[in-house]
């Protein structure tokens, strides 16, 4: 099984490149989704204001990924629960993963632990202006999770930002493709899909 970490900032479009990529290789890939890997919300550091931050490579539980991981090189399915965020109207519901040709490892930080790196076979990194990516969360928050124009700024600017800054904008000089999804992204699924294919 060969893995892609599919990375980038907050709002930069890694759902739209997922799905090119599914649409692609089908049942040859799975998706691994860090989301999933969130610790529960009582174990998230909380900034000096009492806002909790989801946006640091300690929220999630990186071991019981890595183990994952490496389940299904082995050959063996996964099972795990859905991440519901932080809001409670949402259910988490139970999912089997199964081995498969590609492994899509996609979330903010699944590169930010050592163990990844001697894991990862191809690294894709999605990109946007960073004002860019921030309207399109100001629209998805207050949409999906209720939150209003307020409270995504203020995350923004004291979370979101601040953890690009320092672990995920430093892989784009790394990766293997750079996706520019501000302007002609399907460009870069397709130098995407060609690299893994080679």
């Amino acid at each position: 099984m060969k893995i892609l970490a599919l990375i980038g900032g907050s709002g930069s479009g890694k759902s739209t490149v997922l799905n090119g990529i599914r649409d692609h290789f089908g049942a040859r890939a799975a998706v691994l989704s860090l989301d999933n890997y969130y610790r529960p919300k009582s174990e998230l550091p909380v900034d000096e204001n009492g806002w909790t931050n989801f946006d640091l490579p300690e929220v999630i539980d990186h071991d019981h990924m890595i183990r994952d991981i490496d389940q299904l090189r082995n050959g063996r399915p996964i099972e795990l629960d859905t991440y519901t965020y932080n809001r409670d109207v949402m259910k988490s519901e139970k999912v089997v993963i199964e081995p498969s040709e590609w492994l899509v490892v996609e979330g903010l930080f699944a590169m930010a632990y050592p163990e990844m790196k001697e894991r990862v076979d191809v690294l894709g990194f999605i990109d946007a202006p960073a004002d860019v990516r921030l309207q399109r969360r100001i629209d998805r928050d207050g949409t999906e999770r209720g939150y209003s124009e307020e409270e995504v700024r203020y995350q923004w600017e004291n979370h979101v930002r601040p953890a690009d800054i320092a672990y995920i904008e430093p892989w784009k000089h790394q990766a293997d493709v750079v996706v520019d999804n501000h302007h002609q992204w399907e460009e870069g699924l397709r130098m995407l899909i060609q690299k893994m294919e080679e």
